[in-house]
């Protein structure tokens, strides 16, 4: 290497983000994946919550995407104010609208939060799920199998 050149590493390339296609400058995009196989056509519901008062019992709104042929529901949010807010989504399996549970509450669908985070013998709390949007945003939410 020749003096005072220094040379760039592949890790520090910028990674393009596959979901940015989906951003909307007029409003917020929430866009539910799963690492599993699915069915085209299946249902993801979608809620958005706006305060910790408020987290996993009144939803601020409630939305239905549709899994496309990747695995992938987009729901559009027009008109969210920015600010926090914490997104909570689950494979609608039986197609009923509701999220189906176990005898102890546990849910018997795939659920999800926004941030990744996985709930772990407690329901997650919205300090650890919200993130801050505006229009442009792309909130990208996981369903684990």
């Amino acid at each position: 290497m020749l003096a005072g050149m220094s040379m760039a590493h592949a890790d520090s390339v910028p990674v393009s983000n596959p979901f940015l296609k989906y951003s909307d400058p007029n409003g917020v995009v929430a866009a539910v994946q799963t690492n599993f196989e699915t069915e085209a056509g299946q249902a993801v519901r979608l809620t958005v919550y706006d305060s910790e008062d408020n987290f996993l019992e009144m939803a601020a709104m409630k939305h239905r995407g549709v899994l496309d042929e990747n695995g992938v529901a987009v729901v559009r949010f027009l008109g969210l104010e920015p600010g926090d807010y914490a997104f909570a989504a689950y494979l609608d399996e039986n197609g009923d609208g509701r999220l189906n549970r176990g005898a102890l509450g546990i849910p018997k669908e795939p659920i999800a939060f926004s941030n990744g985070v996985i709930p772990r013998l407690r329901r997650p709390a919205f300090s650890e799920t919200k993130v801050d949007v505006a229009p442009g945003s792309v909130v990208v939410i996981t369903l684990e199998d």
